[in-house]
């Protein structure tokens, strides 16, 4: 299927997306935005997953712009990390996004070259308006929105995570405030139906779960009843943001926030033994 460009490969949806992909065999450029120093022990458990694949090759987001690549390639931009995640991506970033996406127009490789873009539902596009307006005259450009994604590195900037950190209440208050409430999808449902998605024929998809009420279904399993009486009803969504596309749902809710508290559970245990060892 050729090479696989991610941006976004140590965010959340970004490296399950990598995971996946050098799971099917698939060479994988990851780019990323993180300053590693924020979240070294993050980086660095994400970077033993995957760094070690032969199939793996890494650069900051500054090298974009400097990759030439002549065969057919996919293009994955993960701005839904962007502006679900606890670090997003700067202007400057952005315009190393649009100079590559530039020089693959000015290479002739626009027949070559597939994006896909991954977006929250709730969220408005104007800040990589940039990016979308460079997109313009590729033939195969797709917009993919998502509800709220959850699963293992979900990100403590969103409210599952947050709660499960067992940070303090204002702090799970504010990721509540700016949290998609109306649906969710556990990760792996969503890369289960990731070939489909890339392959089909609709510009703008937009995914939604197939059990109903997903989302509080997660809440009532990670929040205490005092914070779900607290929950005022959340004005719907505005309009579809395209084809709707329900996705098959292997995970329960139940096993899915379990997944998620284990995951949390191993690398806070990685993290105090690596303290231990810095102070001995």
């Amino acid at each position: 299927m050729g090479t696989y460009i991610v941006v976004g490969a140590y965010q959340f949806v970004g490296f399950h997306m990598t995971q996946y992909l050098l799971g099917q065999g698939e060479e994988v450029i990851g780019i990323d935005w993180e300053d590693s120093q924020t979240n070294q022990y993050i980086i660095e458990e994400k970077e033993l997953e995957i760094g070690r694949n032969a199939n793996f090759t890494y650069f900051p987001i500054n090298k974009l712009r400097l990759l030439d690549v002549s065969e057919q390639f996919t293009v994955i931009l993960s701005f839904y990390d962007s502006r679900k995640g606890k670090v997003g991506l700067t202007d400057l970033q952005v315009d190393d996004i649009v100079t590559f996406l530039g020089k693959c127009k000015r290479n002739d490789h626009v027949n070559n070259l597939e994006i896909m873009i991954l977006l929250p539902i709730d969220g408005d596009t104007d800040e990589f308006q940039p990016v979308l307006s460079a997109c313009e005259g590729l033939k195969s450009v797709k917009m993919v929105f998502l509800p709220t994604v959850y699963g293992p590195w979900q990100p403590e900037s969103m409210s599952f995570e947050a709660a499960t950190r067992q940070l303090e209440q204002a702090a799970i208050e504010a990721t509540l405030a700016s949290e998609f409430r109306e649906d969710a999808l556990f990760i792996t449902d969503f890369l289960a139906a990731f070939e489909q998605i890339l392959s089909s024929k609709d510009k703008n998809i937009h995914l939604c779960s197939s059990i109903e009420d997903h989302w509080e279904k997660c809440a009532k399993l990670v929040f205490n009843q005092e914070v779900m009486d607290s929950l005022t009803p959340q004005p719907p969504s505005k309009a579809k943001k395209g084809t709707i596309y329900k996705v098959p749902n292997k995970t329960s809710p139940e096993e899915g926030i379990r997944l998620q508290n284990e995951q949390n559970k191993r690398f806070n245990l990685l993290e105090k033994w690596r303290m231990r060892d810095e102070k001995e």
